[in-house]
């Protein structure tokens, strides 16, 4: 952080973050959600300054981190809003998952939510289709190991709906988070089971507000989830040469008696600039798509 200074006198770690929240408070009015009250975020946004660890924060990811708090309409206070953990020296927004309720409360996408998880020794079953139910009884004293989390929220219309994971579903996405082995998902592991469960069940309300917007996706940049990118699936060479052999416009037949031409293989059209008559597709000479898919 810069050495500012006011009349000459150099300012402490506390006074540049208050100077710093007063002058983003123009930009926070200007994408804060018509609900959100920009006096008490900001008074949150000072009392984060309290801990030298978030002092010692970039003022570029200060102002980032406010701006998120301002986008999303939750307030920097943990538990319900959003948690503001330094990295280093990176302020990174995490929204609670309390708090993507609320957005999605906010939009009027659900009337409430709430989740649990399901332990090894707990007396769970659950059915979808036309008449769908779900049936939870916790185990009392030792209730065993993680073993599944849902969410079950209730639409403007009163009918309640859920969503379950199961545990190799929760732990793939653990795997593929940032943090996947520190923070949160080593100190509050079924909470992060909840947190991963309410998210899936947040996201088909995806659009309904820009304020829910902006907490998922805040919570995947945060670490939340890696997003794998993977090659496309590429075309069997068979099926290549048949579609190249099928684009290519049909000769004007000449007058008298045509000559019949030998069919060339489709492997030769496929290499060659011009390609033969329409071939039948030899399966057993399709190549395996990526990670030993067949292609089909």
């Amino acid at each position: 952080m810069s050495q500012a200074t006011t009349n000459g006198k150099q300012l402490t770690p506390l006074e540049k973050h208050k100077t710093l929240i007063d002058f983003a408070r123009d930009k926070l009015i200007e994408v804060a959600p018509k609900y959100m009250d920009i006096d008490r975020l900001s008074r949150l946004l000072l009392q984060c300054g309290r801990n030298p660890k978030i002092l010692a924060c970039t003022p570029e990811s200060i102002l980032e981190f406010s701006m998120k708090c301002a986008q999303t309409g939750l307030e920097p206070i943990g538990a319900g809003g959003c948690w503001p953990i330094p990295y280093g020296t990176t302020l990174t927004f995490i929204p609670d998952y309390r708090g993507l309720v609320h957005c999605a409360t906010r939009a009027g996408a659900i009337t409430s939510a709430f989740a649990e998880v399901v332990r090894t020794a707990d007396s769970f079953d659950y059915e979808l289709g036309l008449n769908p139910s779900l049936t939870h009884k916790p185990a009392r004293g030792d209730r065993g190991e993680l073993e599944a989390a849902y969410c079950v929220f209730q639409l403007p219309d009163g009918s309640k709906r859920f969503t379950v994971m199961d545990a190799a579903e929760i732990i793939g996405i653990r795997n593929r988070s940032r943090s996947a082995n520190a923070g949160p998902w080593k100190t509050d592991e079924a909470e992060m089971w909840k947190k991963t469960v309410i998210r899936r069940a947040m996201k088909p309300f995806a659009g309904m507000s820009s304020a829910l917007d902006a907490a998922i996706e805040a919570d995947d940049d945060a670490g939340g989830v890696v997003v794998e990118k993977r090659e496309p699936v590429k075309m069997p060479q068979a099926v290549a040469a048949s579609l190249a052999e099928q684009s290519e416009e049909p000769t004007k037949p000449k007058r008298g008696k045509a000559k019949k031409e030998e069919p060339e293989p489709a492997e030769q059209a496929e290499d060659s600039d011009e390609a033969g008559p329409i071939q039948p597709i030899d399966p057993s000479k399709w190549r395996e798509a990526p990670d030993g898919a067949a292609a089909k």
